[in-house]
């Protein structure tokens, strides 16, 4: 037998992410915080879960009609139904119309992966992907691996502190005609109506293929409509796309990864046929994706009292977080620390921008154990009661240690 590897010419790759998480475990420093979890966090420090989803999961687990049969290729039906309700509205005329369908996907990414192999088998015109969004999206590699040319772009305006709309369109008049256009989660992006009537005119009229990413729908402004209002006045207009619509987070089922990916088309037929493509995908890459999340996920969303209890809860969760943001902010107020701290307060959700320079990053990191990523993108969600003096008293020497 050769003692030489298949293997051998096969490198290690360069993390991709997750070393500040391997920095900040390696700290021995017993006051130390990381404040980059992905994840929701609860006022105890521990990844927060909807009350209704521990309620949910004991009922379905004492079901005794369930049975353990394989999902349909497509996913469960009920599930998917329930999801396209939830994106597009209850009463929505393009569900009754049947021009938007779904396919149940597995983990975060699985919808891109889906999408991104059907538009590169069946629209081979459509070469380059233009990803907007406020932050480097994973999803960037997995169009980059299937040969699509990626550009990425942030609406982040670190000189004014806020998402810019104005970056917005000046990406989407300099991208080639024909590409797809990733519009990742860009709640804070607020359009005027004589910037919406732009958008759509610019993406009809250059041929682009939109591309929405909907990851925590109700966990942006508490608001399940508000987070999906531009993506309601496109498939209103007519226009064709995909979405990308993760249901884990605004559960707090991040284990589960469940979602799906949800298509507009101009008619029924038009959408059967790029359904039944999707399935030869689907038979490919998973097969059957997992069913307990989706049945807990459509349970809740299926049942009126469990969904009211459920938005009563993502509603409490945007309170508590906006809630945090205003006291850092007063604090840093009250600390006399210079500048302007108004853009905490004015961005959606968990994540947002601190809006500290790569120095003030390192005097953190390094002198006061508090891991942040080098752009100061934090999770809110994990400051609380027990550390919000430490923090803003670290980010206020940190501002200080810089100026001038």
């Amino acid at each position: 037998m050769s003692s030489l590897s298949v293997f051998r010419d096969v490198p290690q790759a360069q993390k991709l992410e997750g070393s500040l998480l391997k920095i900040y475990r390696q700290d021995e420093y017993s006051a130390k915080l990381f404040l980059a979890y992905r994840v929701c966090m609860s006022d105890d420090g521990q990844p927060w879960v909807s009350l209704v989803v521990h309620k949910t999961r004991q009922q379905i687990a004492q079901d005794p009609s369930l049975n353990y049969e394989y999902l349909p290729l497509l996913g469960m039906k009920s599930f998917i139904q329930a999801s396209l309700e939830l994106l597009f509205g209850k009463h929505s005329p393009a569900i009754a119309e049947k021009r938007v369908g779904g396919v149940q996907t597995v983990g975060e990414s699985g919808a891109f992966q889906l999408g991104a192999q059907f538009l590169k088998m069946w629209r081979k015109n459509l070469k380059v992907v233009c990803i907007i969004s406020c932050q480097k999206e994973h999803y960037g590699l997995i169009f980059q691996d299937m040969g699509f040319t990626v550009y990425e772009y942030s609406i982040w305006n670190p000189k004014d502190l806020c998402s810019d709309p104005c970056l917005f369109f000046e990406v989407i008049e300099h991208i080639p005609d024909g590409s797809i256009l990733v519009i990742g989660n860009i709640i804070d992006c607020r359009f005027t109506q004589e910037q919406s009537v732009k958008l759509m005119s610019t993406i009809k009229n250059k041929e682009i293929f939109p591309f929405f990413d909907i990851p925590c729908q109700g966990l942006s402004t508490g608001d399940l409509e508000e987070d999906t209002r531009l993506l309601q006045h496109f498939v209103s207009l007519g226009f064709e796309f995909f979405c990308s619509q993760s249901l884990s987070k605004n559960f707090g089922i991040y284990d589960e990864g469940v979602g799906i990916l949800a298509v507009a088309a101009l008619s029924n037929q038009h959408l059967l046929c790029v359904l039944s493509q999707m399935m030869n995908y689907v038979q490919a890459l998973w097969q059957n994706p997992p069913s307990t999340g989706a049945r807990v996920i459509t349970t809740i969303l299926c049942n009126r009292a469990l969904f009211g209890e459920w938005k009563h809860n993502l509603k409490s969760v945007v309170e508590n977080i906006m809630l945090i943001k205003e006291k850092v902010k007063e604090k840093l107020r009250l600390l006399g620390t210079p500048g302007s701290w108004n853009h905490i307060t004015q961005q959606s959700g968990a994540h947002g921008y601190l809006g500290l320079n790569y120095q003030q990053v390192e005097f953190l990191v390094k002198k006061k154990h508090i891991y942040i990523p080098k752009n100061s993108r934090i999770n809110f969600s994990c400051i609380n009661a027990k550390n919000i003096d430490y923090i803003t008293q670290s980010i206020h020497e940190a501002v200080m240690s810089t100026e001038g």
